[in-house]
């Protein structure tokens, strides 16, 4: 029964936001989300976004193929006009500044990350828990920290190996279930 009322409360708050493009097996519409601006949010195939999303799409989101995005990620497009010649009240005046957000394929965002204007996050990349990101992370890394920077790189051989596979996305390949490794 609760499934029920939250899929039709889901429904509820999605029915009437436009989004520019959602691919195929995308799961998205949590009850508990925000998304604003959606005609400029498009995601690619196999997206999955965690619970408590706050998405932003003033400036455009482009998500691609294949990324996860686990809960509690916020993605602004836009600032306060806080500083210049045009500066008109204190501390910032109406005017903003959108720059989009682009995030390539098979992407992991863990938990809790804030994602700036004008960020661009490779292919591959791995963005770590509690991370602000605030500059582009290039393909591949593993970015940490505030200001999140790249600590190492994926093997970029084996990723291509399996992204060369008929399903290499996660979910598809694995399901949802959990292995845990003692390390």
């Amino acid at each position: 029964m609760r499934k029920l009322l939250l899929g039709f409360l889901s429904y509820l708050k999605y029915r009437n936001k436009k989004f520019a493009h959602i691919g195929s097996n995308c799961f998205f519409k949590s009850i508990h989300s925000q998304f604003a601006n959606t005609e400029n949010i498009s995601m690619g195939d196999n997206v999955y976004i965690g619970k408590n999303a706050n998405f932003d799409g003033a400036g455009g989101i482009e998500i691609g193929n294949g990324v996860v995005i686990a809960p509690d990620v916020t993605l602004y497009t836009r600032t306060h006009y806080y500083d210049g010649p045009l500066l008109e009240a204190l501390p910032f005046d109406d005017k903003m500044i959108c720059s989009p957000i682009v995030i390539g394929d098979y992407v992991w965002i863990a938990s809790d990350v804030t994602i700036l204007p004008g960020v661009k996050i490779g292919t591959g990349a791995v963005v770590g828990a509690g991370a602000v990101v605030s500059k582009d992370i290039p393909d591949y890394a593993v970015a940490v920290g505030n200001p999140a920077k790249a600590v190492k790189f994926r093997d970029r051989e084996r990723f291509e190996t399996l992204l060369k596979e008929q399903e290499p996305f996660v979910y598809n390949k694995l399901g949802h279930k959990k292995v845990k490794i003692a390390r």
